[in-house]
């Protein structure tokens, strides 16, 4: 008697002991896939093929410790034989990436991560940390960056509240403040605040920089270490403002 593994087509010669064994259950001793050997039991080993053209006797099939009939070789053996001679239709060997198929991966990849820090480098590109990469990265690919922009380094040297001396009613005020950053910066907003003796807050004002200039900015950025001179004048709020506080944006 013979049958066929549905897994590989390897066509195993069998008896009935055989298959009493393991009650028609059998593994492949070449693909190690278990099947049912009854569903296509045969006499011949053409016939067990469904047709094949070549077809030829196994070893005979062993018992497994799980109840299964193995046939075939032992998986130790088949690196040190050739391929049984039942065997129908040999087994196809996986393809494996070439290194080209690697290399176009890794220049996708590559492509991709790129867009990505693009698309984000107005973010990026506010971290101390990250924006040196970002430059020159831009230097190689042609874009642009924005002004960096850190508030928070930049000092307030100096400032004074007093009356107008020439306009009444009106406070001068005068400051001075430096970035305090490596780098070149945005210029900030202005912002001053008054309150009360409670702390309520009485008036808030935000001057841009063409406002406590006077005039436009001579440069873009605010340069590393640059000083800045400020004069305003605005109306008085009155007694009741007696604190000043000063913020940049």
């Amino acid at each position: 008697m013979y049958t066929q593994c549905p897994h590989c087509l390897s066509v195993h010669a069998l008896d009935a002991a055989q298959l009493s064994v393991g009650r028609g259950h059998l593994l492949c001793g070449v693909c190690e896939e278990s099947f049912n050997g009854l569903e296509r039991l045969a006499d011949t080993p053409a016939q067990a093929a469904a047709g094949s053209a070549r077809a030829a006797h196994s070893e005979p099939p062993r018992v497994m410790p799980e109840g299964l009939v193995s046939t075939g070789v032992p998986a130790s053996a088949k690196s040190a034989r050739s391929a049984p001679q039942f065997l129908v239709h040999g087994k196809r060997a996986r393809a494996r990436p070439s290194g080209r198929w690697w290399a176009a991966t890794a220049a996708l990849g590559l492509v991709l991560g790129s867009q990505i820090v693009l698309a984000q480098r107005a973010e990026l590109s506010q971290d101390p940390a990250l924006r040196p990469w970002m430059q020159r990265l831009c230097e190689l690919v042609g874009c642009d960056l924005p002004l960096f922009s850190a508030p928070a380094q930049i000092a307030l040297l100096s400032r004074d509240v007093s009356p107008h001396p020439s306009v009444p009613d009106a406070l001068l005020i005068t400051a001075s403040f430096r970035n305090e950053s490596a780098w070149a910066q945005a210029w900030p907003e202005l912002e001053l605040s008054m309150s009360d003796l409670d702390g309520r807050l009485i008036a808030l004002r935000r001057f841009a920089a063409p406002e406590y200039l006077g005039q436009a900015p001579e440069r873009r950025a605010l340069a590393p270490g640059q000083p800045v001179m400020v004069e305003l004048e605005i109306r008085d709020p009155g007694n009741q403002a007696i604190a000043f506080e000063f913020g940049f944006l």
